[in-house]
């Protein structure tokens, strides 16, 4: 709605297999949801992504439920402090 050019799903330019939950271009931002706080296996795949998103400095949003519940609020001030405009 926001009408912001985006991917899904995209495979971060690595040689690495990891994908990213959505992909922003126009500040060559990475945002990851981070959904099953309660799974052990989960948790420890979370930690090693955002490993990886350290070591090669991507820029990362991450989202957790509380942060979805306010979308429309919280991720258009995320975007803005890597210089992505909303609305």
């Amino acid at each position: 709605m926001a009408e912001i050019v985006h991917a899904y799903e995209r495979k971060l330019p690595i040689e690495e297999e990891v994908y990213c939950d959505f992909y922003i271009p126009t500040g060559k931002v990475y945002i990851e949801f981070w959904g099953l706080e309660n799974d052990p296996k989960y948790l420890a795949r979370k930690e090693a992504k955002k490993a990886i998103y350290k070591k090669y400095d991507f820029k990362l949003i991450e989202l957790t439920d509380e942060d979805v519940f306010n979308l429309d609020d919280v991720l258009p001030k995320m975007l803005l402090k890597f210089g992505v405009q909303t609305y």
